[in-house]
């Protein structure tokens, strides 16, 4: 029974921050995770956008604090995504690629990759 009450707000929290975003001219969290799968696509995040999608493990809309990219202080809401390419997704990886992802969460320009290939 906790869980699925732990489960809820969770899903509550998410609902009410993607609605508040849209309320102050920020992208939701879904055109957010679109930008970045579109950034992401390619070798070796994935060849299509659906794929480059599916490695975006976890999203989190940040106003303050630090981003776990650099550690960067947060001035304007970013969007963060963890992203997880798992070993051998792609033929010449031997090891997971694990990192964050951070985008201006009114542009959904790139603020900060802590990822391999992306500049």
């Amino acid at each position: 029974m906790w869980k699925e009450i732990a489960v809820a707000l969770l899903v509550a929290a998410a609902l009410a921050a993607d609605a508040a975003a849209q309320t102050q001219g920020m992208l939701s969290e879904k055109q957010a995770r679109l930008k970045a799968a579109t950034i992401l696509k390619g070798d070796p995040y994935g060849s299509t956008i659906e794929i480059a999608a599916s490695r975006i493990t976890k999203a989190q809309l940040l106003v303050s604090g630090t981003t776990d990219c650099g550690a960067s202080a947060v001035k304007s809401p970013v969007w963060q995504f963890l992203v997880v390419v798992p070993k051998g997704a792609v033929p010449t990886q031997h090891s997971e690629i694990r990192g964050y992802l951070v985008l201006d969460a009114r542009s959904g320009k790139m603020e900060c990759a802590g990822l391999p290939f992306l500049d």
